[in-house]
């Protein structure tokens, strides 16, 4: 059972692991499925259960109206739609667990897409200039640096030409030291520190080779490096392709001793 956000036209279900749970369906047999939705939040229920098979603290698509599209393989029927059976189920999100969490970088500034051709990688001097139109873009829950929320999907999945966008954002730190990250993405990541390359990696869910854990999606089980830092500024740039289905990563670091982030 999966729940997949959406927005610009694009289901986000791969920046979302945390939204699919097991559950037992039965097989060539009737399944009553109940949806209690208020608000933000929704719990998902199975064949009379009174536990949810699966809870939604918050809702993370973009519309607040629509309609119901039910789509095969499969059989439905009696469906029903009761306003107000809410079953105490409180309107308001569930809080972020990690909004005080000061590992997160939560503050960057986004530059406008662009296309990156198949086999190429991308450098730093090909970074847009200052004076492009970069934009901020603050993390979501769990240090999500959503940039489908900005550009949606550019292209159809699975063309060879890949968007690019670059990611930016300054750490201070107070001596030259390395601070370990933990990184998620999805897609192909490099990371620049002070414009030299220190790590790059892909998570492709459709290749074996690439797709990392859970599943190739989203998660900071997804890789690791060392962040080298030097003692003042440093820029930090994230550049991302996307050519399959949500775009995004997190970036949290081990410890903040030492060091202060832009924006928080």
């Amino acid at each position: 059972m999966q729940y997949a956000p959406h927005t610009h036209g694009v289901l986000l279900w791969d920046l979302f692991p945390q939204f699919q749970a097991s559950a037992a369906f039965k097989t060539d047999d009737w399944n009553h499925i109940k949806l209690v939705i208020s608000g933000s939040r929704m719990n998902v229920y199975l064949n009379g259960s009174r536990t949810p098979a699966m809870h939604i603290g918050r809702l993370e698509g973009d519309a607040l109206l629509g309609g119901i599209v039910l789509q095969g393989p499969g059989t439905f029927a009696n469906l029903s739609v009761i306003e107000g059976a809410l079953e105490g189920l409180s309107p308001e999100p569930e809080p972020d667990t990690t909004s005080s969490d000061p590992r997160y970088l939560r503050n960057w500034r986004l530059s406008p897409s662009s296309i990156l051709m198949a086999d190429k990688e991308p450098t730093a001097s090909e970074m847009p200039a200052a004076t492009a139109a970069w934009q901020p873009l603050v993390a979501e829950r769990a240090g999500l640096v959503n940039i489908s929320r900005v550009y949606g999907r550019p292209f159809p999945p699975y063309q060879q030409n890949r968007a690019l966008a670059w990611i930016k954002t300054t750490i201070h730190s107070s001596k030259s030291q390395s601070k370990n990250v933990k990184l998620g993405w999805v897609g192909e990541a490099w990371i620049y520190v002070n414009g030299k390359l220190v790590y790059a990696d892909k998570n492709q869910y459709w290749d074996t080779k690439t797709k990392k854990d859970p599943d190739g999606r989203c998660s900071l089980e997804n890789g690791s490096f060392a962040l080298p830092l030097q003692a003042g500024d440093n820029e930090v740039v994230v550049a991302l392709t996307n050519h399959f289905y949500g775009w995004a990563f997190i970036f949290r670091l081990d410890d903040v001793k030492g060091i202060s982030l832009a924006g928080q």
